[in-house]
């Protein structure tokens, strides 16, 4: 059963990487910016988000199942956005980089980190 969801699971996330835009040849899914988000089709943005998710919900089964605290980034996800659906993750990057346009080659992960995760982790 773990065997088969981890499998399922990692064909997704490689289905999801497979629908972001390349828009530069150079930048891998680390590296999206907030220029490749906005100009992203909503489908783009939540297959993505859906990816991160999966990774987080993984990490967050292999550390329950190792009796062990999840990573930072699992913990600060579960914070940030633990009852919040795709699309209102989406919203929320959506509007600050509307609100941020000078900050549209800033990396989607160091926001999500810097502006929503590192701070709802704190608390």
């Amino acid at each position: 059963m773990k065997v088969r969801f981890l499998k399922c699971a990692c064909a997704a996330l490689l289905i999801c990487g497979l629908t972001i835009p390349a828009l530069e040849a150079k930048a891998g899914p680390a590296d999206l910016t907030g220029k490749q988000w906005t100009a992203s089709t909503t489908s783009e943005k939540l297959a993505f988000l859906y990816g991160v998710s999966s990774t987080v919900a993984i990490e967050q089964l292999v550390a329950d199942r190792q009796k062990t605290e999840p990573s930072p980034f699992v913990a600060a996800w579960i914070k940030a956005f633990g009852d919040q659906n795709w699309k209102q993750i989406q919203k929320n990057l959506d509007d600050w980089y509307a609100a941020h346009p000078s900050d549209a080659e800033r990396p989607v992960f160091d926001v999500l980190w810097y502006e929503f995760m590192a701070p709802a982790y704190k608390k």
